[in-house]
């Protein structure tokens, strides 16, 4: 049984890995609104979906240094290094901490594999829709005779006429 200012101590790590949970499963659900985005060809709300994105990972940052100061402030008591892992924790923390901390570790690993997978399949595809914009975009300047495209979709040729682009397609 920890003593009553370790226990104080690991409750104040926990309640701050609850809250590191809570914004790990906020950065989720954003990167999941993104993909939507990405996928609805929903161009106009792409930087929005990306400021979402990134203030999930900026508040993520910010709980992260309130977590290492957690782990310094218990980590001597239970005799472990200040950069102590939660599987470090866990294991000199003794009953019922040991169990509350692997809990926690368990659902990170969960929630960081599944956020690593949103974000490999935002960036592909990212990655898709840059091709087709470069794909369109070397259609269009290697048309034989034709500088553009009437409203029709047809190639047109009327040299010196201005080029608008909408770079939100």
């Amino acid at each position: 049984m920890a003593s009553p200012a370790v226990a104080d101590r690991l409750s104040s790590l926990s309640q701050t890995l609850w809250r590191q949970r809570a914004l790990v499963e906020t950065l989720l659900y954003r990167l999941e609104v993104q993909q939507m985005v990405l996928a609805s060809g929903a161009t106009r709300w792409i930087d929005m979906s990306a400021r979402d994105v990134e203030a999930a990972v900026e508040n993520l940052r910010a709980e992260e240094l309130v977590r290492a100061t957690c782990i310094a402030a218990v980590a001597p008591l239970l005799k472990v290094p200040e950069t102590a892992s939660l599987t470090e924790l866990s294991e000199a923390a003794g009953e019922p901490w040991d169990q509350i901390l692997r809990d926690h570790q368990s659902a990170f690993l969960s929630l960081i594999a599944s956020v690593e997978a949103v974000s490999r399949d935002n960036r592909e595809l990212l990655n898709h829709g840059l091709r087709d914009t470069h794909e369109f975009l070397s259609r269009v300047a290697s048309a034989p005779g034709a500088d553009g495209y009437s409203v029709e979709g047809t190639s047109t040729r009327e040299l010196s006429r201005p080029t608008l682009i909408d770079w939100d397609v």
